[in-house]
């Protein structure tokens, strides 16, 4: 292909059927993800260690969890959630199997007493 002759067909073609196709490995990948937690599910104690936004404006926040003596950490998009989540604490559903899979139930806020 010399640089000056247009892009065809064929290419847009190729290129939505890569977009596609990533998008759809995506999704195969959470849904996997969401259905290895439910088959091995464990109850563990996640802290949110820190919320940011990313370039599209859209709230995160990152936490960590132990499991058998390994910390984890994950993120979770917020959306348009006001909510201050810093360092509070909060249940958190994970596969046993494997451990890195996780999701943080911020409907249910764990207090931890201070001494």
């Amino acid at each position: 292909m010399k640089l000056d002759e247009p892009i065809t067909k064929p290419f847009f073609f190729v290129l939505f059927g890569l977009i596609v196709l990533g998008s759809l490995i995506f999704q195969l990948n959470a849904y996997f993800e969401k259905t290895e937690i439910k088959k091995h599910k464990i109850e563990v104690i996640g802290k949110v260690i820190d919320q940011y936004r990313n370039s599209k404006s859209t709230r995160h926040i990152r936490y960590e969890y132990t499991f058998e003596g390994r910390t984890y950490e994950d993120t979770k998009a917020l959306g348009n959630n006001s909510k201050n989540y810093l360092n509070k604490y909060f249940k958190v559903n994970i596969s046993e199997a494997k451990p890195d899979f996780s999701i943080i139930l911020l409907d249910e806020e764990i207090i931890i007493p201070t001494n």
